[in-house]
């Protein structure tokens, strides 16, 4: 295979793919690989009738036969063989989209409608909870466990149960479960997970589908299933990348899904039941996580999305009156700078769009300080100490809609449920920002002028200094996530080795100020736009 050879139209993803397949061993000897123009022939259909190569599909299914056996699968056994061997020699076992060049994996790791609908029916479940097709099983496990405690552990069997497998009696922590399903459930293919593409040999070259799961039924003209586009990934920035004490949010949102005499309370705007908890200041408009939570109607959710209305507005502003803070440190200046201008609906939802933008700039900023390679400091706003907790509350109950507590009482937690907790938070969180970076078609603003960019050059020239001991862990870190997926095992050993809070070396302090000045020069850019059309006229929500 010529290093020139070419392959037509596609994202640049699936293109620089084309040529990596085209050019392994894995695939040598593949029939009328090149065309007669060089360019390299992906496709083999069926039903060519006439040509030079009319007879390739036929040629590439002896081909899959003979390296079939080669691989010690018997191409007499059944249908299953051919795409059993594609998967067994793929050489990365994960290949792009060719219309969107997202990276799915080939095996049996996403969620199947069947599971899906299992995770709905718990007694605990709620559409705050998102559920997207395209999440590796895993990290729906450790979502469930995250969001609804160890509750999860009882139903684990229940919602992975499969014909011809057995679940096994497994401890009740994260670990051997996520062991297991990679070693043993997603091997055996249930009818519960589904391949991020389908086996399509001998067509396609490598065995698969153009087409990824997440295309497929929009790009594939073949095909009319939903859309199966979704927003967890987003979700989990914005939830993974704000301040506030997390562990105590999340416990208290599991005490009202559980809860179902709370649940059945009138919502916030006076209808009935069942009701689902809602965080009085989005996390996705760059809010802290706190335990306050308004109970919403199905229909009340739904309508609300990521927008504030001016009775959210109201209730943060007590809530800073009583002495609390509810901003994070990126949205922090913009909220100062506008809450007081909120006095309707309308400019409610203005200043939600606007903080939309100032979100999105700041994942941008915190990205580029990943990509500069500091990645021990940004764990610093992971809130990773919160995991240690234990928290309970007393005396939870329903007051005008909005779930009240007489007190909050948070014990340290003595088991290594922290370290796995923590080693999660800190894997999903940085996968997360990069993916939200990545991904293309956001009707949001970008916030870069040559004030914001060089206070930001600032703070990384100040991490650029930091101590040896830092710059040492930055490198594990690098080479931890440098593996896909990380391993689970080193995370857990090197949350273990990060600065506390109350341990953070100066370089810190002084690139969290710095971060700080680059996000109100932001916020007071985005401001300024306050009567701007983008923020005034109606337009499509995104997120």
């Amino acid at each position: 295979m010529g290093k020139k050879a070419t392959y037509g139209r596609g994202h640049p993803k699936f293109l620089e793919y084309v040529q990596f397949i085209a050019s392994h061993p894995a695939y040598k000897g593949m029939p009328d690989a090149v065309l007669d123009g060089g360019g390299i022939q992906w496709e083999a259909p069926s039903n060519r009738q006439s040509g030079k190569f009319k007879d390739t599909h036929g040629k590439r299914l002896e081909w899959w036969r003979k390296k079939a056996a080669s691989v010690g699968i018997d191409p007499t056994s059944g249908a299953g063989w051919i795409s059993e061997t594609a998967k067994r020699i793929h050489p990365t076992k994960e290949k792009p989209c060719k219309n969107c060049g997202r990276i799915l994996d080939i095996r049996y790791v996403y969620p199947s409608e069947i599971l899906l609908r299992r995770v709905r029916a718990l007694p605990y479940f709620d559409e705050s909870f998102p559920l997207d097709p395209l999440e590796h099983v895993r990290d729906l496990i450790g979502r469930l466990v995250e969001k609804f405690g160890d509750r999860v552990f009882s139903d684990l069997p229940a919602l992975l149960k499969c014909s011809g497998l057995a679940i096994p009696a497994l401890p009740r922590s994260l670990d051997p479960w996520l062991e297991w399903v990679a070693r043993v459930y997603v091997p055996h293919e249930p009818a519960t997970l589904s391949p991020g593409a389908m086996s399509n040999a001998p067509d396609r070259f490598d065995g698969f589908h153009s087409f990824n799961r997440c295309c497929r039924s929009s790009a594939d003209r073949g095909r009319s299933k939903q859309n199966l586009q979704s927003y967890t990934t987003d979700r989990r920035v914005f939830e993974y990348w704000v301040d506030g004490d997390w562990m105590a949010a999340n416990e208290l949102m599991g005490v009202i899904r559980s809860n179902t005499s709370l649940q059945r309370e009138r919502c916030l705007n006076g209808h009935s039941g069942p009701c689902s908890a809602d965080h009085i200041g989005p996390v996705s408009l760059g809010f802290a996580h706190r335990p306050e939570f308004a109970l919403l109607c199905r229909s009340c959710n739904s309508t609300k999305n990521n927008r504030m209305s001016l009775g959210d507005v109201n209730a943060l502003r007590a809530a800073e009156s009583r002495g609390g803070s509810v901003a994070s440190w990126y949205a922090e200046d913009l909220w100062n700078l506008r809450k007081a201008d909120v006095d309707s609906d309308e400019k409610a939802l203005r200043l939600s769009k606007m903080l939309r933008d100032n979100r999105h700039t700041a994942m941008h900023v915190l990205n580029k300080v990943a990509s500069e390679g500091h990645l021990t400091f940004l764990t610093a706003f992971l809130g990773l100490p919160y995991a240690e907790h234990d928290p309970k509350f007393d005396g939870v109950r329903v007051e005008g809609g909005v779930v009240k507590f007489d007190a909050l009482v948070v014990r340290e937690r003595g088991t290594k449920y922290a370290p796995e907790q923590k080693a999660r938070r800190l894997r999903v969180a940085f996968e997360a920002l990069g993916d939200y970076v990545s991904k293309a078609g956001r009707n949001a603003l970008l916030v870069m002028t040559p004030e914001v960019v060089k206070k930001l050059k600032q703070a990384l020239a100040v991490l650029d200094k930091c101590p040896a001991d830092i710059k040492a862990l930055d490198r594990k870190l690098r080479k931890i996530f440098a593996d896909d997926p990380p391993s689970e095992e080193a995370l857990r050993a090197i949350v273990e080795q990060l600065p506390r809070p109350e341990s953070e070396p100066a370089c810190f302090e002084q690139a969290k100020a710095l971060l700080r000045e680059t996000m109100h020069l932001v916020g007071k850019e985005i401001s300024l736009r306050w009567a701007d059309d983008r923020y005034v006229r109606a337009q499509e929500e995104e997120d």
